[in-house]
């Protein structure tokens, strides 16, 4: 996505949904839509701290509930107290690398929810998978040669 792509769809989704532009807001979510690494909200503050010095975790954990509570940001739940951020919000798994804690993206594509729950009112689906990445893999498998 270009530069002023970027710019546009933070200003048309923080207008749909009411958002007030701020520096602080607009540099959380613009480094989620470009860094798609599910980062923590250390992360995050690590890498806008040095453009922004006045900068606090709290104003990015403030952020990030405001984004969520939008539907804009997704907080990916791995454990305890193992908090990732999503700006991708669209239908999605994750694949948690048990080796390296990187987390990918993957289609759900033909999932379907189960009719047992037609009765329901589904709010958020999280799916989840764990185990070795291909690169870790990889990098095991050519140790051990």
């Amino acid at each position: 996505m270009k530069q002023q792509d970027i710019v546009e769809t933070i200003i048309n989704r923080f207008s749909s949904q009411e958002i007030r532009l701020t520096p602080q807001r607009i540099g959380v979510y613009r480094f989620l839509l470009e860094n798609r690494i599910h980062p923590t909200v250390e992360t995050v503050y690590n890498a806008l701290k040095t453009d922004n010095p006045s900068l606090s975790k709290t104003t990015i954990y403030n952020t990030v509930d405001t984004l969520t509570k939008a539907g804009l940001v997704h907080v990916v739940r791995l454990g305890e107290g193992d908090a990732r951020l999503d700006g991708n919000t669209e239908k999605h798994g994750h694949f948690l690398c048990k080796d390296c804690n990187d987390i990918y993206d993957f289609d759900l594509e033909g999932c379907q929810i189960p009719n047992s729950l037609d009765a329901f009112e589904i709010q958020h689906i999280d799916v989840i998978a764990s185990g070795i990445c291909q690169y870790c893999k990889e990098s095991s498998t050519r140790e051990n040669c």
